[in-house]
């Protein structure tokens, strides 16, 4: 294990009902018993973690996120604006569906995270840049970001808020979300149903969206789902789980390094979970940003 790294340690003291907190303070006993240099830092608002990171002047190496999605999020877009990018981000997952972590396979149990996060091996991964924002794992807008809206209030519930609230929405008017979609010079308005891109294959912890996106190819994957009937869309979330939805004649899948979204009205739209709400007019511009961020990783990935 590498002992002579210097860790920032950043948490979301109440990330999953007080859990993250928790995680916290077993991780820095730990590091206080081996010997590891490290600082601490709690967050206390929405936002807070970002600049937390991004104006930390301290010599450091890794910077820890301990929360879920929303924290490890706001980490990377700390570090990528910071004067000293080249720090190398650790996930000790501490959330709900801890999105990024599963896609970097890196272990939820904490011991094993532990060592993840210890040990020297690396994978420099792609970011999603998004006008001037990052995404680690996706940037969703329609029926999955208002499903998560309407869970904010929820999350004592946890996965199961995004479960009640999907479910009770079929039974309502299916939202739609009016974009144009450009890619390659080719424009495209529709009204979709949701219209996720991704730097990962999963994300909601069960939903392969995306099986064919990988976080190092240079590429940024996306998935439009046309307006169908609420059974269909019950089907294709079901289905989504292994990955098996891409028969959907309703699903178009693209590739390409930069796209962008224009919103045709008022729309939800998620960054790796974190809900916005996107005025008409709003233009995305979308690109990747290849071998962006260096990433403690398991060895197998």
């Amino acid at each position: 294990m590498e002992r002579d790294e210097r860790y920032l340690v950043v948490v979301n003291p109440v990330g999953r009902g007080g859990h993250a907190q928790r995680q916290a303070i077993w991780l820095l006993q730990k590091f206080r018993r081996m010997g590891i240099e490290h600082e601490a830092l709690f967050t206390e608002k929405a936002g807070h973690a970002k600049d937390l990171v991004s104006r930390w002047a301290h010599p450091v190496d890794v910077v820890v996120a301990v929360g879920g999605d929303g924290t490890v999020n706001e980490v990377i877009n700390g570090i990528m604006g910071s004067r000293d990018s080249n720090r190398t981000l650790a996930v000790f997952p501490s959330g709900t569906a801890d999105d990024f972590a599963r896609n970097m396979k890196i272990p939820r149990d904490r011991d094993e995270a532990l060592k993840t996060l210890l040990a020297a091996n690396e994978r420099t991964i792609d970011l999603m840049e998004v006008n001037d924002r990052y995404a680690g794992v996706t940037v969703g807008i329609g029926l999955d970001a208002e499903i998560a809206y309407r869970s904010y209030g929820s999350k004592h519930l946890r996965l199961m808020a995004y479960w009640y609230h999907g479910l009770s929405m079929l039974f309502k008017p299916i939202p739609r979300s009016p974009l144009a979609i450009t890619i390659g010079g080719n424009r495209m308005e529709n009204d979709y149903l949701l219209a996720i891109t991704g730097n990962a294959s999963s994300y909601g912890r069960y939903m392969r969206m995306l099986p064919k996106a990988k976080m190092d190819d240079g590429v940024l994957d996306l998935a439009t789902f046309d307006i169908m009937n609420r059974w269909k869309v019950l089907l294709l979330f079901g289905m989504s789980m292994m990955g098996k939805h891409t028969w959907a004649k309703q699903m178009n899948e693209y590739s390409a390094p930069e796209m962008q979204i224009e919103c045709l009205g008022d729309v939800y739209a998620q960054f790796d979970g974190e809900v916005v709400i996107f005025p008409e007019g709003e233009v995305l511009r979308m690109k990747v940003k290849p071998h962006a961020l260096r990433v403690k990783a398991s060895e197998v990935v």
